[in-house]
């Protein structure tokens, strides 16, 4: 492609190109030892799998100006023969043969590139491959031969092992010399790549061996039991056969008391070919088991073989070691005494040697003076007690402010018991109005509590609020006096979890009949 015309700057294209190249290949290479490492290590490739022939075509154009001014070149058809083989899986070199007809001028233009160069084909999938190849060497135009190289990239699919196809995309430059044209020839094409390859041949078909229709080893015409597996037992005197013996104890059935179980490790004297029993399955045979039907678990009673050790106040100190066995610990455990409370003489929940009132039931309080003595909450297992209703405005989650003094008390038992890791405010509703609309309205009231409560420095995350609605009542609704008692405010401990339940019956404040009260 010969133009008269002064020469042009150096062009930077190749070194772009093979850069490109360069930096393909090293992005290729781990991902092809990452999927090695995923599928396992391929078996090491044959020379025929090492052979490939390419063959790529396409349509494209002239990309140098002076080559579309001065010869009016413009569309281009391109096709190449490409033979490869491959160095390492997915590298391959590859020799070259591309030609390049060029239309649109007074006359045709050719580009031959004959040379050679690298291909990288990593797998994507199964069948699929990404093409990235460059080659270099001599472009052969009308009577100049010139450096020329080319780069394309692309994808194929395999149609059939030996055959794959994909869609091709190609760039070519021949580089002028001094004093010849002005710049150099720049083209480039988009179409079609297909591959062939040698076929691997088949395997030879294995041998077929002899018949041996129960697979015990024993071909058919030597074996004596050719429908019963010879087992891990044979009989030394009938090949192919076993010596009857059902459960592998090595007992024969004739003799065996037990022929479809195994004797084990711990056999009957008293039956020749069974088992001693273990009920429970604790390890630990019947004989010397004194609990036959329950098992030991994990703490065995050190004073009766095979019974598990008791923990009869379910305090989680096992009855042994428990110095109390009958009274769990509580949230004030004696440290003295495994198992038990501190003394706590009048049951409020505030042990003897913090309790100023420790004959009169109370409530935990912040001030040493005021602790366990008598006032608006009581702790029992499980519940700090309101001793007095919380008021709320009609229909609405206000406050109102004679619910002060009852909140305050519970502010202040919270805050004096740390050992309450988290306590629930429970709102209830009598059945009067929208079973929804209560639902939401004691939500909304047991949310005002908590958020009094965390004002008062009681920390938000020991909190819990639940709106239970009219689903627990305590009193029959039918009556002023019943509905009254249903509108309240419970709350309940949650952590530590409450003991069993206690037989002192609960008491729980009346609200008075006053609209106010009313949900």
């Amino acid at each position: 492609m010969r133009t008269v015309a002064p020469r042009s700057a150096k062009c930077l294209w190749f070194p772009c190109a093979a850069a490109a190249f360069v930096a393909v290949t090293f992005v290729s290479l781990p991902n092809a030892r990452a999927q090695t490492a995923q599928t396992g290590p391929r078996t090491p490739m044959s020379w025929r799998a090492r052979l490939a022939l390419h063959l790529d075509g396409g349509l494209g154009s002239m990309l140098s100006e002076d080559q579309q001014q001065f010869f009016g070149y413009g569309v281009a058809i391109q096709g190449a023969v490409r033979p490869s083989v491959t160095v390492v899986e997915p590298v391959s070199i590859q020799l070259v043969y591309a030609n390049w007809w060029f239309f649109g001028g007074p006359r045709a233009g050719q580009n031959v590139l004959l040379g050679g160069g690298i291909r990288i084909e990593p797998r994507v999938f199964d069948r699929g491959r990404i093409v990235v190849d460059t080659s270099i060497g001599a472009g052969f135009t009308g009577p100049y031969v010139r450096f020329a190289f080319d780069v394309g990239i692309g994808f194929t699919y395999a149609v059939v092992p030996w055959f794959s196809v994909g869609p091709m995309v190609r760039y070519a430059r021949l580089l002028t010399v001094d004093g010849d044209v002005r710049s150099d020839a720049q083209s480039w094409s988009g179409g079609a790549v297909t591959t062939f390859r040698i076929p691997e041949p088949l395997p030879a078909p294995a041998p077929v061996p002899p018949p041996d229709r129960d697979h015990d080893g024993v071909v058919n015409a030597d074996d004596r039991c050719p429908d019963e597996p010879r087992g891990e037992h044979p009989d030394p005197e009938l090949v192919g056969c076993p010596i009857h013996d059902a459960d592998g104890d090595t007992v024969p059935d004739d003799l065996d008391a037990c022929p479809t179980t195994a004797a084990g490790d711990h056999p009957d004297p008293a039956r020749v070919g069974c088992p001693e029993h273990d009920t429970d399955g604790d390890g630990l045979l019947d004989s010397a088991d004194r609990c036959v039907n329950v098992a030991a678990g994990p703490h065995p009673d050190p004073e009766r073989a095979g019974c598990p050790e008791g923990d009869e106040d379910h305090d989680g100190v096992l009855d042994h070691a428990d110095a109390c066995r009958t009274v769990p610990p509580g949230l004030h455990p004696d440290p003295a005494r495994p198992g038990c409370p501190l003394p706590d003489r009048d049951a409020d929940g505030v042990p003897d040697p913090t309790d100023h009132c420790p004959d009169q039931p109370g409530a935990p309080h912040p001030d040493p003076r005021r602790n366990g003595c008598p006032g608006l909450v009581r702790l029992r297992p499980g519940e700090l007690q309101l001793l007095r209703p919380v008021f709320f405005a009609t229909r609405r989650d206000r406050i109102l402010a004679r619910s002060n003094a009852v909140l305050q008390a519970v502010a202040d038992a919270l805050r004096a018991s740390p050992e309450i890791r988290r306590a629930s405010i429970e709102g209830h509703t009598d059945n009067v109005g929208d079973d929804a609309q209560n639902a939401a309205l004691s939500q909304r009231r047991a949310d005002r509590v908590v958020a009094w409560l965390v004002r008062r420095r009681v920390e938000a995350g020991r909190l819990e609020a639940h709106g239970l609605g009219e689903a627990r009542p305590i009193a029959s609704n039918d009556t002023p006096a019943g509905r009254a008692q249903n509108r309240r405010v419970e709350i309940h401990i949650v952590d530590p979890a409450p003991p069993q339940a206690s037989n002192e019956p609960s008491v729980t404040p009346v609200a008075p009949t006053d609209a106010r009260s009313a949900p």
